[in-house]
């Protein structure tokens, strides 16, 4: 199969295959302005505002790069999907399952990109525990040198240096998690999670917080209890419990949006708050060196 038949075959599985095109704006008065619009060259659906410099990069472009990229180190590019009608778009590429705790677990390394000029092109890993259905998205910030203003070779040379540290980064992220399976849950890390996702102590009176605070902490509680029954009273127990409140109750209904949320939103920022507090415990109460992935 030729790369282009590899490239529309990804795009048409996606949903990812339509262009972007970048417009001046102008004032309704018909002034000039200096900012430039993306829109998709498909429904006309206006996606961001960006500046002069920014150029967009295609799906195709992208699709192209990811496959060139993940082939070179025998991996394979199979699913994705779009957020936010299009403003964010993505690739996922196949890691072998691991098994933590008492569940299997999926693993892709996403490539993420905006066309709304919010994000440059970055990865990061997604985790799915199978049991539950949890999934948990980790961006890696660090990886920052595959951006919309390098040529296209440029791109491809820093996606594969890319995705090659963002293979070693979601390893340690796997590590990571078998510590938390090993560790039994504590009380006080229980009470830390709340604290940060929720803002609530929970050894404060219930009329300290609003009712839709305490709806979430009991929420919250309710996922925590099944995955205990899952899983254990282990801290890996503790953190699906937060990703089940993110993926099965907090988490907008349609498709679309939930991933979005997972990925970018609200989700997002619940379970790697959650993610950073919980290991930071780990590394307080272990006798061993672990390393914090973020």
């Amino acid at each position: 199969m030729t790369k282009q038949e590899k490239t529309f075959n990804l795009l048409e599985a996606t949903g990812l295959n339509w262009t972007v095109n970048k417009e001046k704006l102008f004032t309704t008065n018909g002034l000039e302005t200096e900012s430039y619009g993306v829109f998709r060259n498909d429904n006309n659906d206006w996606l961001g505002t960006v500046g002069k410099k920014y150029t967009p990069m295609q799906n195709w472009e992208l699709a192209e790069t990811i496959i060139e990229a993940t082939e070179g180190i025998g991996l394979f590019t199979s699913k994705g999907g779009l957020l936010d009608g299009g403003c964010k778009v993505y690739l996922q590429a196949e890691l072998p399952d691991e098994f933590i705790g008492r569940s299997g677990v999926k693993r892709h390394i996403t490539a993420l990109n905006s066309h709304d000029g919010t994000t440059s092109i970055g990865f990061g890993s997604s985790s799915t525990v199978v049991v539950c259905e949890n999934t948990f998205f980790q961006a890696y910030k660090g990886l920052d040198k595959f951006r919309h203003f390098a040529s296209a070779s440029d791109n491809i040379k820093a996606a594969i240096n890319d995705l090659r540290k963002a293979l070693e980064l979601d390893q340690m992220l796997m590590d990571n998690f078998k510590r938390m399976a090993d560790m039994e849950m504590k009380d006080e890390i229980v009470e830390r999670v709340i604290k940060k996702i929720f803002s609530v102590d929970p050894s404060s009176q219930q009329n300290d917080y609003s009712k839709r605070k305490i709806n979430q902490v009991n929420a919250f509680a309710s996922a925590l209890n099944k995955e205990i029954q899952l899983e254990g009273k282990t801290v890996w127990g503790l953190f699906n419990g937060v990703t089940r409140y993110t993926n099965h109750i907090a988490a907008p209904s349609t498709k679309e949006k939930k991933e979005d949320y997972l990925m970018s939103g609200g989700g997002y920022k619940i379970s790697n708050t959650a993610y950073d507090t919980i290991m930071s415990w780990v590394l307080e109460n272990s006798h061993k060196d672990y390393v914090l992935v973020s």
